[in-house]
Protein backbone atom coordinates (compact mmCIF):
# COMPACT_ATOMS: atom_id res chain seq x y z
CA UNK A 1 0.00 0.00 0.00
CA UNK A 2 1.45 3.39 -0.97
CA UNK A 3 1.10 6.32 1.38
CA UNK A 4 -1.20 9.08 0.05
CA UNK A 5 1.11 11.88 -1.13
CA UNK A 6 -1.24 14.53 0.24
CA UNK A 7 -0.26 13.36 3.69
CA UNK A 8 3.45 12.85 3.09
CA UNK A 9 5.42 9.64 3.30
CA UNK A 10 5.35 7.31 6.25
CA UNK A 11 6.67 3.85 6.97
CA UNK A 12 4.34 3.41 9.95
CA UNK A 13 1.96 0.55 9.31
CA UNK A 14 -0.86 1.92 11.46
CA UNK A 15 -0.87 5.28 9.71
CA UNK A 16 -0.74 3.66 6.30
CA UNK A 17 -3.74 1.51 7.21
CA UNK A 18 -5.95 4.45 8.18
CA UNK A 19 -8.81 5.46 5.93
CA UNK A 20 -8.75 8.84 4.16
CA UNK A 21 -10.97 10.60 6.71
CA UNK A 22 -9.00 9.28 9.67
CA UNK A 23 -5.71 10.30 8.08
CA UNK A 24 -7.09 13.82 7.59
CA UNK A 25 -7.73 14.00 11.32
CA UNK A 26 -4.45 12.55 12.55
CA UNK A 27 -1.79 13.63 10.06
CA UNK A 28 -1.85 17.42 10.80
CA UNK A 29 -1.08 16.67 14.46
CA UNK A 30 2.14 14.79 13.76
CA UNK A 31 5.70 16.05 13.93
CA UNK A 32 8.81 13.99 13.21
CA UNK A 33 11.42 13.62 15.94
CA UNK A 34 14.41 11.37 16.53
CA UNK A 35 14.15 8.39 18.87
CA UNK A 36 17.39 8.37 20.81
CA UNK A 37 18.52 5.00 22.13
CA UNK A 38 17.90 4.36 25.86
CA UNK A 39 15.32 7.14 26.16
CA UNK A 40 11.85 6.55 27.60
CA UNK A 41 8.70 7.37 25.67
CA UNK A 42 6.48 6.32 28.59
CA UNK A 43 6.99 5.72 32.29
CA UNK A 44 4.82 3.64 34.59
CA UNK A 45 2.34 5.79 36.51
CA UNK A 46 3.21 9.01 34.66
CA UNK A 47 0.78 10.77 32.32
CA UNK A 48 2.54 11.18 28.94
CA UNK A 49 2.73 14.44 27.03
CA UNK A 50 2.72 12.80 23.59
CA UNK A 51 1.89 9.65 21.68
CA UNK A 52 4.26 8.30 19.04
CA UNK A 53 3.85 6.37 15.80
CA UNK A 54 7.17 4.59 15.24
CA UNK A 55 8.80 5.27 11.86
CA UNK A 56 12.07 3.44 12.47
CA UNK A 57 13.81 1.82 15.41
CA UNK A 58 12.48 -0.49 18.11
CA UNK A 59 10.84 0.29 21.44
CA UNK A 60 10.60 -2.19 24.31
CA UNK A 61 7.55 -2.43 26.53
CA UNK A 62 9.00 -3.13 29.99
CA UNK A 63 7.32 -4.62 33.03
CA UNK A 64 8.74 -3.47 36.38
CA UNK A 65 5.93 -4.45 38.74
CA UNK A 66 7.89 -6.95 40.84
CA UNK A 67 10.49 -4.25 41.68
CA UNK A 68 13.31 -6.36 40.26
CA UNK A 69 15.14 -5.80 36.99
CA UNK A 70 12.70 -4.78 34.21
CA UNK A 71 11.85 -7.38 31.58
CA UNK A 72 10.72 -6.86 28.01
CA UNK A 73 7.13 -8.04 27.53
CA UNK A 74 6.43 -6.43 24.17
CA UNK A 75 8.13 -4.91 21.13
CA UNK A 76 6.90 -2.00 19.03
CA UNK A 77 8.33 -0.85 15.71
CA UNK A 78 6.96 0.46 12.45
CA UNK A 79 3.87 -1.70 12.84
CA UNK A 80 2.62 0.26 15.82
CA UNK A 81 2.54 3.15 18.24
CA UNK A 82 3.35 4.13 21.80
CA UNK A 83 0.58 5.66 23.91
CA UNK A 84 -2.30 3.22 23.71
CA UNK A 85 -3.42 3.85 27.29
CA UNK A 86 -4.45 7.43 26.55
CA UNK A 87 -7.09 6.19 24.13
CA UNK A 88 -9.02 5.08 27.21
CA UNK A 89 -7.76 8.07 29.25
CA UNK A 90 -5.62 5.78 31.41
CA UNK A 91 -2.14 6.30 32.85
CA UNK A 92 0.54 3.98 31.39
CA UNK A 93 1.29 0.89 33.44
CA UNK A 94 4.52 -0.07 31.64
CA UNK A 95 7.72 1.67 30.63
CA UNK A 96 8.48 2.18 26.94
CA UNK A 97 12.22 2.31 26.26
CA UNK A 98 13.95 2.91 22.91
CA UNK A 99 16.26 -0.07 22.27
CA UNK A 100 17.18 0.68 18.65
CA UNK A 101 17.32 4.34 17.69
CA UNK A 102 15.26 5.77 14.86
CA UNK A 103 12.47 8.27 14.26
CA UNK A 104 8.88 8.71 15.32
CA UNK A 105 5.86 10.82 14.45
CA UNK A 106 4.64 12.48 17.64
CA UNK A 107 1.31 14.09 18.53
CA UNK A 108 0.19 15.98 21.61
CA UNK A 109 -1.86 13.70 23.85
CA UNK A 110 -4.78 16.09 24.27
CA UNK A 111 -5.08 16.78 20.56
CA UNK A 112 -4.86 13.08 19.73
CA UNK A 113 -7.51 12.20 22.32
CA UNK A 114 -9.83 14.77 20.73
CA UNK A 115 -9.36 13.07 17.35
CA UNK A 116 -10.17 9.68 18.84
CA UNK A 117 -13.30 11.06 20.54
CA UNK A 118 -14.49 12.65 17.31
CA UNK A 119 -14.13 9.56 15.10
CA UNK A 120 -15.83 6.24 15.82
CA UNK A 121 -13.94 4.59 12.97
CA UNK A 122 -10.53 5.78 14.25
CA UNK A 123 -11.40 4.57 17.72
CA UNK A 124 -12.44 1.15 16.40
CA UNK A 125 -9.23 0.89 14.35
CA UNK A 126 -7.02 1.66 17.36
CA UNK A 127 -8.94 -0.82 19.52
CA UNK A 128 -8.01 -3.47 16.95
CA UNK A 129 -4.37 -2.55 17.41
CA UNK A 130 -4.77 -2.85 21.19
CA UNK A 131 -6.00 -6.40 20.63
CA UNK A 132 -3.00 -7.14 18.39
CA UNK A 133 -0.63 -5.91 21.11
CA UNK A 134 -2.41 -8.02 23.72
CA UNK A 135 -1.88 -11.07 21.52
CA UNK A 136 1.84 -10.35 21.27
CA UNK A 137 2.20 -10.00 25.05
CA UNK A 138 0.22 -13.20 25.65
CA UNK A 139 2.43 -15.16 23.28
CA UNK A 140 5.56 -13.67 24.87
CA UNK A 141 4.36 -15.10 28.18
CA UNK A 142 3.86 -18.49 26.52
CA UNK A 143 7.37 -18.42 25.05
CA UNK A 144 8.87 -17.41 28.39
CA UNK A 145 7.28 -20.44 30.02
CA UNK A 146 7.81 -23.07 27.31
CA UNK A 147 10.68 -22.12 24.99
CA UNK A 148 14.38 -22.60 25.60
CA UNK A 149 16.55 -19.52 26.09
CA UNK A 150 18.00 -20.04 22.60
CA UNK A 151 14.52 -20.18 21.06
CA UNK A 152 13.47 -17.07 22.95
CA UNK A 153 16.57 -15.26 21.72
CA UNK A 154 15.92 -16.38 18.14
CA UNK A 155 12.31 -15.18 18.46
CA UNK A 156 13.39 -11.75 19.70
CA UNK A 157 15.98 -11.39 16.94
CA UNK A 158 13.32 -12.14 14.35
CA UNK A 159 10.94 -9.63 15.89
CA UNK A 160 13.63 -6.93 15.89
CA UNK A 161 14.57 -7.85 12.32
CA UNK A 162 10.93 -7.50 11.24
CA UNK A 163 10.78 -4.00 12.68
CA UNK A 164 14.13 -2.65 11.50
CA UNK A 165 14.65 -4.39 8.17
CA UNK A 166 18.39 -4.59 8.85
CA UNK A 167 20.43 -7.79 9.18
CA UNK A 168 22.95 -6.38 11.67
CA UNK A 169 21.18 -5.41 14.87
CA UNK A 170 22.81 -3.08 17.44
CA UNK A 171 22.15 -5.28 20.47
CA UNK A 172 24.46 -5.59 23.46
CA UNK A 173 24.49 -8.45 25.95
CA UNK A 174 22.92 -6.03 28.44
CA UNK A 175 20.03 -5.31 26.07
CA UNK A 176 19.46 -8.99 25.33
CA UNK A 177 19.55 -9.80 29.06
CA UNK A 178 16.77 -7.23 29.51
CA UNK A 179 14.84 -8.67 26.56
CA UNK A 180 14.91 -12.20 27.92
CA UNK A 181 15.06 -11.62 31.68
CA UNK A 182 18.11 -13.86 32.11
CA UNK A 183 21.71 -13.41 33.28
CA UNK A 184 24.40 -12.26 30.87
CA UNK A 185 26.14 -15.63 31.15
CA UNK A 186 22.99 -17.28 29.80
CA UNK A 187 22.88 -14.71 26.98
CA UNK A 188 26.47 -15.49 26.02
CA UNK A 189 25.74 -19.21 25.96
CA UNK A 190 22.61 -18.74 23.84
CA UNK A 191 24.41 -16.53 21.33
CA UNK A 192 27.28 -19.02 21.02
CA UNK A 193 24.78 -21.81 20.33
CA UNK A 194 23.08 -19.82 17.56
CA UNK A 195 26.49 -18.95 16.12
CA UNK A 196 27.50 -22.61 16.12
CA UNK A 197 24.49 -23.47 13.93
CA UNK A 198 25.31 -20.63 11.51
CA UNK A 199 22.13 -18.70 12.20
CA UNK A 200 23.86 -15.56 13.49
CA UNK A 201 27.24 -13.91 13.86
CA UNK A 202 28.02 -11.87 16.96
CA UNK A 203 30.60 -9.19 17.59
CA UNK A 204 30.84 -6.49 20.23
CA UNK A 205 27.45 -4.74 20.43
CA UNK A 206 26.20 -6.25 17.17
CA UNK A 207 24.38 -9.40 16.09
CA UNK A 208 24.11 -10.21 12.38
CA UNK A 209 21.35 -12.51 11.17
CA UNK A 210 22.86 -14.89 8.61
CA UNK A 211 20.06 -17.39 8.18
CA UNK A 212 16.61 -15.95 8.84
CA UNK A 213 14.77 -19.00 7.54
CA UNK A 214 16.86 -21.19 9.83
CA UNK A 215 15.98 -18.98 12.80
CA UNK A 216 12.29 -19.27 11.99
CA UNK A 217 12.53 -23.05 11.76
CA UNK A 218 14.49 -23.14 15.01
CA UNK A 219 11.78 -21.13 16.80
CA UNK A 220 8.97 -23.36 15.59
CA UNK A 221 5.58 -22.18 16.83
CA UNK A 222 7.15 -19.64 19.19
CA UNK A 223 7.52 -17.25 16.25
CA UNK A 224 4.92 -16.48 13.61
CA UNK A 225 1.69 -16.89 15.56
CA UNK A 226 1.54 -13.29 16.77
CA UNK A 227 2.50 -12.11 13.28
CA UNK A 228 -0.27 -14.18 11.67
CA UNK A 229 -2.82 -12.93 14.19
CA UNK A 230 -1.74 -9.35 13.52
CA UNK A 231 -2.59 -10.03 9.88
CA UNK A 232 -6.05 -11.26 10.85
CA UNK A 233 -6.72 -8.32 13.19
CA UNK A 234 -5.12 -5.46 11.25
CA UNK A 235 -5.11 -6.73 7.69
CA UNK A 236 -1.37 -7.17 7.06
CA UNK A 237 1.47 -8.71 9.07
CA UNK A 238 4.33 -6.56 10.43
CA UNK A 239 6.90 -8.51 8.42
CA UNK A 240 10.14 -6.96 7.23
CA UNK A 241 9.30 -7.16 3.52
CA UNK A 242 6.07 -5.25 4.07
CA UNK A 243 7.66 -2.61 6.26
CA UNK A 244 10.45 -1.78 3.84
CA UNK A 245 8.24 -0.08 1.24
CA UNK A 246 6.83 3.41 1.47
Amino acid sequence: MKADKSFGKTTNWLLRGLGFNERQLVWPLLSRRPLAIRTYLERTGVWPSAICFIESGVVSSLETGDLREPIEVGVVGREGMIGLSVIANLIPQRDSLVQVGGEGLFADVGAFQECVRSSISLRAYLFRYIQAQTVQISLAASAAARATIQQRLARKLLMYHDRTGIDTLPLTHETISLMLGVRRASVTHAIHNLEATGHVHAQRGLITIRDRQGLEEYCGRFYGVAEARYAVIMGDPPRAASLHSV
